[in-house]
């Protein structure tokens, strides 16, 4: 039989361990954390749960598809709830637009913001429809291994059709007058960590899914995601080791074949799959010889928004709050732009805040109240020193919930925690403490981002958000599967490949 070990129990490592495995694959899984789920973890303060990263469900076919690929049914093991709606956007004037999935209430809300915007709206759905479609079918399930696999006399065409080559908030004003529209349809780009005037416009792609698809939330939160997984990997014979880390890939002539655990031990296998995060792994990983190489190539790279994150337990509900709630400092641009170009934190913030409890039951003793709060921030490498200015953070969050409304928080807190970037790097192995990777400018899509086959050291994979074809949870889903059929390949064991519709 051969053998594989897979680094890491994130989402990504998890589906490729099942996949594997299903093959006919023995698999070996470390996980250095002594929970499985990497960036779909949890968070756990005094008696309040909080998921530990992503808190929004997209394109659950991706999930569906997974499950099925191994002959499994997703609903066995994760049940999910549609979100409507699906958040309430807050502006610095006090305006306010909820997006919905159902079309009588979008049009409402819509309509009051700007007279005349819900047919340009069904327009903006209809032209998302065709990126959607075309980006799944030409790029997002395309594992490129050259660029002139990517840059074809039939791909071209599909890239200016789904907007590859221009700008997203471009695009979406050329649909809506109101800068509060344009901001409340462009934003979701920040769910991969980069600004929306620097998208690609094929990313509206998002707010159309939402809009059909859905927004959904997992019955435990994201972290049953993870843990869906780990329970079908089980299932499938894989051996999970939680709590081991791996210290460096082991290598023989060239080849990869096996690890050295961070307490000494050494494990061979025929392949190696690599979940964690690529630029730490490759920093941290590799032999020196290649590491330090690589290292200084990705070091040029754009990387996406780091997150300061603030889990809060209060001691009573706060009144008001959906699920999902987002709210936009006065500069939009100028923050963005603070973000990327400037490396620091914008003077009035835009952040989202997670509110579980409007959905369902165990983040929270019954009568108090569990708030995740996600402020984006920039990246290590810049000027900011996050032990100074986390508190100035947490004030200015705390300060914008009082004014719009929600009240005074700081009386109420019971239990608290806080994340910067510093901790994302040094606890979480996130290089420069980029929650998401690499970003997804055009130069860093499909053949220009890393690719699963390692391309100095046979019998080294690689998945995740940094890998082909990019971040999110369904991506990196995709991600795993891509791999999963290299890494068959290279044993001899090729399956049909997956389609994802």
């Amino acid at each position: 039989m051969s053998t594989a070990i897979v680094i890491g129990a994130g989402v990504g490592g998890l589906t490729a361990a099942m996949k594997l495995a299903h093959a006919g694959v023995k698999v070996e899984l470390y996980e250095k954390s002594p929970v499985p789920g990497g960036r779909c973890g949890r968070v756990e303060v005094g008696e309040f749960r909080f998921d530990l990263g992503p808190t929004i469900l997209l394109m659950p076919f991706v999930l569906q598809q997974a499950f099925a690929s191994i002959g499994r049914k997703l609903e066995d093991h994760l049940e999910l709830q549609r979100c409507d709606p699906h958040y309430r956007v807050h502006f610095r004037d006090g305006s306010r637009v909820v997006l919905w999935t159902d079309p009588a209430k979008m049009k409402a809300e819509l309509e009051q913001i700007e007279p005349g915007s819900y047919p340009r709206y069904q327009q903006f759905l209809a032209r998302g429809k065709i990126q959607n479609d075309a980006a799944f079918e030409h790029f997002i399930t395309r594992h490129f291994s050259s660029v002139l696999e990517f840059v074809t006399p039939k791909s071209v065409p599909q890239m200016v059709r789904v907007g590859a080559l221009s700008k997203l908030w471009s695009h979406v004003s050329k649909y809506f007058a109101d800068d509060r529209l344009r901001q409340a349809l462009s934003f979701q780009t920040m769910y991969l960590g980069v600004s929306p005037y620097d998208a690609p416009a094929v990313f509206a792609l998002l707010p159309y899914t939402e809009a059909v698809h859905g927004i959904w939330f997992p019955r435990g939160g994201m972290h049953a995601v993870p843990l869906a997984l780990a329970e079908v990997r089980r299932l499938e014979g894989v051996a999970l080791h939680l709590g081991q880390g791996v210290k460096q890939v082991q290598v023989e002539n060239g080849k990869a074949v096996g690890v050295e655990l961070e307490d000494g031990q050494v494990r061979r296998a025929d392949v190696v799959l690599c979940n964690a995060d690529y630029a730490w792994a490759v920093k941290h990983l590799l032999p020196p010889a290649l590491a330090a190489p690589r290292s200084a190539k990705l070091s040029k790279a754009r990387f996406t928004s780091s997150g300061l994150m603030l889990y809060l337990g209060l001691s009573q509900r706060v009144e008001g709050l959906l699920h999902h709630n987002v709210f936009f400092g006065r500069d939009f641009k100028g923050s963005f732009n603070d973000i990327f170009e400037k490396g620091r934190v914008p003077d009035d913030l835009s952040f989202y805040v997670n509110a579980p409890s409007r959905t369902a039951e165990g983040f929270a003793p019954e009568g108090k109240d569990a708030l995740q709060v996600l402020v984006p921030v920039p990246p290590l490498g810049g000027p900011v020193d996050w032990k100074a200015e986390a508190g100035r953070v947490r004030a200015g969050v705390l300060a914008r919930l009082k004014d719009e409304g929600y009240g005074d928080l700081e009386p109420l807190i019971e239990a608290e925690q806080v994340l910067t970037p510093d901790d994302w790097q040094t606890h979480h192995r996130l290089e420069r403490g980029s929650n998401f990777g690499l970003a997804q400018n055009f130069l860093q899509l499909g053949p220009f981002r890393p690719k699963v086959s390692d391309p100095d050291l046979k019998n080294l994979f690689w998945c995740g958000a940094s890998v082909q074809p990019g971040t999110g949870v369904p991506t990196v889903m995709i991600s795993a599967g891509f791999a999963v059929d290299a890494v068959l390949a290279q044993l001899g064991m090729a399956r049909p490949r997956e389609r994802v519709a």
